[in-house]
């Protein structure tokens, strides 16, 4: 189980606890009984319920990505239940809830009010939560990684330099949209290969067929011809044509880049933040929880 934790001078501690439901029901003492249970496909599966290390290969993050059970996900503020959630996704959830539940609930974004205090993840592919974030209106404020987890490698490599901290979320804005530009590379290869295949199949025609023609009486509208103008537009410059064609390639590169600059920024905005709060400085009031 990974928590993360942030201390705020108005709201106290809040914690974000991640992990599956053997974990979370072997901590019910803590707290509120733990509503979820172990899927039975996981129940008696070899290897199912192991964190990989944060610097596990690829292939190893993959194969522990699929033969795990559900992430879970939990908040608590000033040691209260908040919210329980089935499981673990990129967005934005409210950091005050309704409190414990019979059941899970889904990790829903939409709705979520971003002037109000709520929180931001951002997940891997792997499902494994890598960066955490306080915001309230204008207002972020970045939380700690827990040791030796795949958030804390990520956050080292970042901070050795402002370029690697720039470069790494340009990198994954970039990669979520990688399905196009795989699709423009290996859409001719993969229409070759099928094509090599086809040649393989044994040559059919499947028999005609011809649906039965029915002639329904149409009736005959009144035909006018309107007086149109004439307009001439502008012809498109060659730039704005390539542009149009190859928008799949350069529109995920500059969202990547602005995903970047906004992540740099949103940095200094937190250690600010930090170091206002080591000052003495207050937040908003902990009783104002957005009712």
């Amino acid at each position: 189980m990974e928590t993360w934790n942030l201390t705020h001078p108005s709201y106290g501690l809040i914690e974000v606890r991640t992990g599956f439901d053997r974990e979370f029901l072997a901590e019910d003492g803590e707290g509120p009984a733990w509503p979820g249970t172990v899927p039975e496909r996981f129940a008696e599966r070899p290897g199912a319920g192991a964190h990989p290390a944060a610097d596990a290969p690829l292939v190893a993050r993959a194969k522990s990505r699929w033969s795990n059970p559900p992430v879970r996900a939990e908040v608590r503020v000033g040691g209260e239940v908040q919210n329980r959630y089935m499981d673990l996704e990129s967005g934005r959830i409210p950091l005050f809830g309704p409190g414990p539940k019979p059941e899970l609930k889904p990790m829903v974004s939409i709705g979520v009010d971003r002037a109000k205090p709520h929180l931001k993840l951002t997940v891997s592919p792997f499902r494994e939560l890598v960066h955490l974030e306080l915001r309230e209106g204008p207002s972020v404020v970045e939380f700690d990684p827990p040791a030796g987890s795949r958030g804390a490698k990520r956050r080292d490599v970042m901070e050795s330099s402002d370029l690697r901290r720039t470069l790494i979320p340009i990198a994954e804005g970039v990669g979520k949209g990688g399905w196009a530009l795989a699709i423009l590379v290996l859409g001719p290869l993969v229409g070759r290969l099928l094509g090599w295949l086809a040649g393989f199949l044994p040559d059919w025609q499947l028999p005609e067929w011809r649906p039965p023609r029915v002639d329904l009486p149409v009736p005959q509208l009144p035909h006018a011809d309107l007086p149109l103008p004439t307009i001439a537009l502008p012809e498109i410059p060659e730039w704005v044509a390539l542009l149009a064609e190859y928008s799949k390639i350069w529109v995920p590169v500059v969202v990547g880049i602005a995903a970047g600059v906004i992540a740099l920024r949103n940095h200094r905005k937190s250690e600010a933040a930090k170091s206002q709060w080591q000052q003495g400085g207050q937040g908003p009031d902990p009783n104002d929880r957005g009712a």
